[in-house]
């Protein structure tokens, strides 16, 4: 853990450096549980873009180094008794994305490392946790601007994940 958090932090000696700002809507899909059709999560990334062309564009991100203090919060509700279980979730992203440029514009595909880590509770009293972790696939679409670089991802869906389909609406800032 150590070594990839000094290779984040030296990077932006050789690559252009972001810190960026993104939104999460989920779409669940559990076998045994209803849920909230939506669950966001915020998040805070760390990203490097690295042109391997003049017309293709290498990025790496990683929520790593504030996944820890982000929590998001929700309810299962059991299907076979309607019985409200609370979670407390952790997910922490490492992506790495291959984009095509168009002039200002962005578009490519990402591989995600995601891991979800989830806390159960029922009534306050912690019932138990679920560790899940998986790759994930997605679409760029992106704009490059003055400042940044504005970005919305389509995620596919991933049934091990409990995943229907997500979007990720992030800006990320130059440093």
């Amino acid at each position: 853990m150590i070594k990839i958090i000094l290779a984040f932090l030296l990077l932006p000696l050789t690559a252009n450096a972001f810190i960026g700002v993104s939104s999460t809507i989920f779409t669940q899909d559990y076998k045994d549980y209803n849920t909230q059709k939506i669950e966001n999560g915020l998040s805070l990334n760390l990203s490097y873009y690295e042109p391997v062309s003049r017309r293709w564009i290498l990025g790496v991100s990683t929520n790593r180094l504030t996944s820890q203090f982000l929590r998001a919060e929700g309810y299962l509700i059991r299907k076979d008794n309607q019985l409200a279980i609370k979670t407390k979730t952790k997910l922490t992203t490492d992506s790495l994305g291959l984009f095509r440029r168009f002039n200002k514009y962005l578009i490519g595909g990402n591989v995600i490392n995601a891991r979800k880590k989830s806390n159960l509770y029922l009534n306050n009293t912690k019932i138990g946790n679920n560790k899940k972790s998986e790759l994930l696939y997605g679409f760029s679409f992106g704009k490059i601007l003055d400042g940044g670089v504005l970005t919305a991802t389509y995620i596919f869906r991933n049934k091990d994940f409990d995943l229907k389909r997500a979007i990720n609406i992030a800006y990320a800032f130059k440093f």
